[in-house]
């Protein structure tokens, strides 16, 4: 016993330097976790568990929730810890996840297999498919990918090697991978479907694998018709284009923010410019009927830093 525990008994050892060995080219080894760089998979050995009843986990150690668990592993956490880690995973970064199950859970998303033999030939799915929910009917999980939040340390101990918790089904911050499904916040939800799941103490590996973390994507502009808007000085008056003033949408008092076009008789776009609170910024672009670029403006908050022109042939003019 360290002198550290023999000081205080209830004080949690920490967690040995996990040992990483190279199996193969490009194949890393922690424990009996097994990590393949060129894919970004992470594999784990489990057992099936349960094939009926409510659960709230996928995978769990046995110092987890295994009789609520569809599988559970030999691994050690702290070792799917590492090997996501060295796959560059991004975590939660210690956000914690909103227990509303309707607003998306934190960390970077992943696809997560199983992987058996039936009859000796090799079979796989992903895992989702062996979830439905109970109510308010029963129906299977929606298809997608899980979150890597990377569980969380709490008064020095790693909640996910505490408590076993690596792949949860309900809100769980101390689980390595949630579920953003709605409905992760009622633990009385889900339960295996047991169709082309493997019988209870089959073997099998847990294949997660590693997905880019999308940007949400920005809502795009509203777009106005050039008609539409007007520009207007300081006292409200309309005035031309090449006076001082803002930019309006006709009838509304805020200035405007957003893509205005203009077009030809047959409803072609002729031109498109951008406006951030009443003031043009970015590129503005015009076309010939042809549908050749005709002229290109840049503005920076409100004035004209550069520009070029083209030909009907589509020649920039010198």
């Amino acid at each position: 016993m360290s002198a550290r525990a023999q000081d205080d008994p209830f004080k949690p050892e920490p967690l040995p330097n996990p040992v990483i060995k190279e199996v193969a080219p490009g194949v890393l080894q922690v424990g009996t976790v097994k990590l393949i760089k060129k894919s970004r998979e992470v594999h784990i050995p489990v057992t099936i568990e349960m094939r009926e009843g409510l659960i709230e986990y996928l995978v769990v150690t046995g110092r987890g929730k295994v009789h609520e668990s569809l599988l559970v592993t030999t691994a050690e956490p702290y070792h799917v810890q590492v090997a996501m880690l060295l796959l560059n995973a991004k975590g939660s970064g210690g956000q914690l996840i909103p227990e509303d199950g309707n607003k998306p859970v934190p960390g970077q998303p992943v696809d997560i297999e199983l992987h058996w033999k039936k009859n000796g030939k090799p079979k796989h799915a992903r895992i989702e498919e062996f979830v439905q929910t109970v109510r308010p009917k029963m129906k299977p999980a929606k298809k997608g990918p899980f979150i890597f939040n990377g569980s969380r340390v709490f008064e020095g101990q790693f909640l996910a090697q505490r408590d076993g918790s690596i792949v949860s089904l309900i809100t769980d911050n101390a689980a390595q991978f949630n579920n953003p499904r709605p409905g992760r916040e009622d633990d009385e939800m889900w339960q295996p479907r047991s169709d082309n799941l493997p019988p209870v103490d089959s073997k099998a590996t847990v294949v997660i694998r590693l997905l880019k973390k999308v940007a949400p994507k920005k809502p795009e502009p509203p777009t106005s018709k050039f008609e539409e808007v007007e520009k207007r000085d300081s006292k409200g008056r309309r005035v031309g284009l090449l006076e001082k003033g803002l930019w309006f949408k006709r009838g509304e008092p805020k200035p405007y923010t957003g893509r205005v076009t203009g077009h030809y008789k047959n409803e072609q776009l002729e031109s498109e410019r951008f406006y951030e609170n009443g003031i043009q910024v970015g590129i503005e672009t015009h076309w010939y009927d042809s549908g050749v670029k005709r002229w290109e403006l840049i503005y920076k908050n409100g004035k004209l830093i550069s520009q070029r022109s083209w030909d009907p042939d589509g020649n920039e003019s010198k």
